[in-house]
């Protein structure tokens, strides 16, 4: 009877010690872990997105384009189907994490994408530090500058000029209209 079980009891009670002691390990570990910096492009953890939003357009261009590479990574070296921003949103999600980092800070619309390199391989893409991703829809009304993204992750602010030639050698024939997005 009981005397038979009680060897079985005792062995349940010490996995189950063993079990919430190890739990509690890991969540410490987990809450004391580093977090990025707010405001710039912080340190992740490997694979992780950001726990906090970049707030400049130069930095969340540069997330963006860190997705895009990962999903590349993910989809045998193939870019997502992009007709346009809304569409490639839920695409980048589990690598971007965080909405608002489809937006420019400075003019609260979606930032402009690239369609023309929808579904394409990156083998049969020549140049990718020459081909613009992603960029700010209008230049900053501060430096009459735009942010633009390149396909191999580096991002640069460019003047009009060199804008309509990055434009031409990237393939984007007329800008996407412009769409205003509430901020959370």
């Amino acid at each position: 009877g009981l005397r038979d079980l009680l060897p079985l009891i005792v062995g349940i009670i010490i996995v189950a010690i063993l079990l919430i002691s190890w739990i509690r390990s890991a969540a410490k570990q987990i809450s004391s872990a580093p977090r990025p910096v707010v405001g710039g492009v912080g340190a992740p953890p490997m694979g992780m997105a950001p726990v906090a939003v970049a707030t400049t357009p130069d930095a969340r261009l540069k997330w963006l384009a860190k997705a895009i590479q990962m999903y590349v990574a993910d989809y045998d070296m193939r870019l997502p189907p992009m007709r346009s921003a809304t569409q490639l949103q839920p695409l980048l999600m589990p690598y971007v994490k965080d909405p608002t980092s489809f937006i420019d800070p400075t003019s609260g619309t979606l930032f402009g994408v690239n369609t023309s390199l929808s579904r394409k391989s990156m083998k049969s893409i020549r140049n990718p530090a020459n081909i613009v991703i992603f960029y700010q829809m209008q230049p900053d009304p501060a430096t009459n500058k735009r942010w633009v993204a390149f396909l191999d992750g580096h991002v640069k602010q460019v003047d009009q000029k060199q804008w309509e030639q990055l434009r031409r050698t990237s393939g984007i024939t007329q800008p996407s209209r412009k769409k205003r997005v509430r901020q959370p």
